[in-house]
Order: structure tokens, then C-alpha cells, then sequence
């Protein structure tokens, strides 16, 4: 799915604190260690930055945690972002350089601003196929938040004309129409906040040019750097090779490693078209032609290497991928200098 930035997480984890809930027990869900938080231009995993949402959920009982987590953003939160939108000029610029970068901030995740005659919508745009139900709590935060920053940067009471998400609607949306003013819509095709277009045109409170350009300077170093985004079937082939040490994967200790349900890591593959025992055989067949081709060790050995529970199976699997069985295949790569 690709990365995130460290302060996806950071956030959850104050919010998750102000509840009560030690960071190290949060982080020991998702699979983050303590020390992975600490560079401020650092990166995680996606699924582990919305995982960390679910947990903290689930942990502190509130089914409206999303919302309550804006009270922790600040602009030094989300460095040199949040110090390009609130030094811009007007609320308009903000969210242009909002949506510019908001990359950095979640590979997964764009905003979009959409001028429709008379109205404006800042449009959330989620690159993957993850079903909205799982996005509520990071979509609620991000909605709100946007919503709060705006009035802060502009002194302005501002009051949506509409508020829509795409999930579906929770059973108390009293804390909803408190923080935007207006009851939401859900299971709507997209999530977004609808303005009067003459919004964009507010001044903010305390523009800067010097502080604008230095952050993004920042900011487009920081996205030419974001490595391209790895599938979820990278992720799950680079486990397997940990997991193959332990012998034959299976389905329930590998969703255990990547901090998820087997449910979900069978759905995450078959979005791209994967499955665990795809992965599984095309990991096997790689190393098995590198073992063969490299190392001095006996077929029985690299059979157990790849996890087989019997030299038998590595044989027909062997034979499935190449035609010939590992012994022939070994001799075809012995070049003449190196035959005895």
C-alpha cells in the first residue's frame, strides 16, 4: 500500500495516552517498535498506521475515537506541513499546499479541492479498494480536523454547508453535529466537507512567506525521497522468507506476524490478485533455483531450508516448477571449470 508518516501514529498513540493506554501496549498490536517514532521525516507502514486506529478504538471503548483525536493536532505535529498551511495567505492557499503535500503525510490517502459553482469541497480520496468501515476513525479525525485548523488559521467561525462520509452511519452522532454543525451524511460515495466557494478568499490570521517557502522546500525534498509504494504482496513474500525458517508457513502464523486477522490478509491479497499459497510457492521456487545453483548443501537440506516436511514434496513441487527434478537441475548449473 506504501508509507506513512511517523505522525500518523504519534498521534493515535497521545490520544490513545490521554485514555489511559501505555504507547508500548498500542504499538505491540500494530507490530511498531518505540524507537520507530522517534525521527520526525520517518516513515511506516500504511496498514500499520491504520491498524493503529482500530486498536486504539477497540482499546479505549469509544466508538467516536476519531473525533476526539483532533484535540491533539498542532501545527508542529505535522512539521513543515502544518507550518506551510497556517503561514499561508488566505484559507484557499492553505488547502492548495494541503493537498499539493498531502502525500508526505499518507501515501494512501489525496485531497482534492473541487470548485462547483458556488460551493467548494475538500474531497478525501483513498487510492486503495480499503472498505470504508475501516477508514472511519482516521476520515472522522481528518474531517474534523481540517475543519477546526481552518477556523483556527482564519478566526472565523466557519460552518460547512455539508458534511459526507463514505461508511456507514454510527449509532450516536451527537458528537457529529457538535463539532461541525450539521448532521453528516454516511454511506455517501465519497467523504468530504462542502463550503460556500467564498471561503477560499478568507485571510489567515498570521501569514508568512519566509516560513511558506522554507517548508515547502521541505516538503517537496521529503517527496521526492517517499520511496515508490510497496505492494501488500511484497510485504507478505518478504515474512514468508522469515517465516520459512520455522518450517511450512500457515495462514494463521502469518496473519499473526503481520498484526492482522487471517480474514483481512486474505482480502489484502486478493485485492492484487495474490494468495498466501501463491506467494508461497513462488518464494520457494526463487530460493530453491538459488540454492541449488549456489550453495553446496544436499537436496535434503535446502527441502527442509524451504520448509518442506518431506524431501518427497520438494521433489514433485520442484519438478511442477521446472520439468526436471533438483538434482538434474543442480548439474545443468556445474560449469566445466568448476566440474571435477
Amino acid at each position: 500500500m506504501g508509507s506513512a508518516a511517523v505522525q500518523n501514529v504519534q498521534l493515535v498513540v497521545a490520544a490513545a495516552m490521554s485514555r489511559g493506554i501505555p504507547p508500548a501496549r498500542l504499538l505491540g498490536a500494530i507490530g511498531l517498535l518505540p524507537q520507530q517514532l522517534i525521527d520526525a521525516d520517518g516513515r511506516v507502514p500504511v496498514e500499520s498506521a491504520l491498524r493503529a486506529w482500530q486498536v486504539a478504538a477497540e482499546l479505549s471503548g469509544d466508538p467516536g475515537f476519531g473525533l476526539s483525536v483532533m484535540e491533539h493536532v498542532h501545527p508542529g505535529l505535522v512539521g513543515s506541513l502544518g507550518y506551510a498551511v497556517h503561514g499561508s495567505a488566505t484559507l484557499g492557499d492553505g488547502l492548495r499546499r494541503l493537498a499539493r503535500f498531502f502525500r508526505v503525510v499518507n501515501q494512501l490517502v489525496s485531497l482534492a479541492l473541487c470548485e462547483d459553482g458556488p460551493r467548494m469541497r475538500v474531497r478525501v480520496e483513498v487510492d486503495h479498494d480499503v472498505p470504508a468501515d475501516e477508514l472511519r476513525h482516521p476520515m472522522e479525525c481528518l474531517l474534523s480536523t481540517l475543519l477546526v485548523v481552518s477556523r483556527r488559521s482564519t478566526g472565523s467561525p466557519l460552518q460547512p454547508l455539508a458534511v459526507a462520509f463514505r461508511h456507514t452511519a454510527p449509532h450516536d452522532i451527537t458528537a457529529h453535529r457538535r463539532i461541525f454543525g450539521v448532521a453528516p451524511s454516511f454511506g455517501q460515495p465519497s467523504t468530504e466537507l462542502v463550503f460556500p466557494r467564498e471561503v477560499l478568499a478568507l485571510p489567515h490570521l498570521a501569514p508568512d512567506d519566509t516560513l511558506v517557502a522554507v517548508a515547502e522546500r521541505h516538503l517537496r525534498r521529503m517527496l521526492d525521497e517517499i520511496p515508490p509504494a510497496e505492494t501488500f504482496a511484497t510485504r507478505v513474500r518478504r515474512v514468508l522468507l522469515e517465516e520459512l525458517r520455522l518450517g511450512e508457513p500457515t495462514l494463521a502464523r502469518l496473519a499473526a506476524r503481520m498484526h492482522m486477522s487471517e480474514r483481512t490478509l486474505q482480502r489484502n491479497l486478493g485485492r492484487e490478485g495474490a494468495s498466501m499459497q501463491a506467494l508461497l510457492d513462488e518464494v520457494r521456487h526463487q530460493l530453491s533455483l538459488r540454492h541449488l545453483a549456489e550453495s553446496k548443501e544436499s537436496i535434503a537440506e535446502i527441502s527442509f531450508l524451504l520448509g518442506f516436511a518431506e524431501v518427497r514434496a520438494f521433489h514433485r513441487a520442484f519438478k511442477r516448477w521446472t520439468g526436471s527434478t533438483p538434482a538434474a537441475y543442480r548439474q545443468t548449473r556445474v560449469t566445466p571449470a568448476s566440474a571435477p
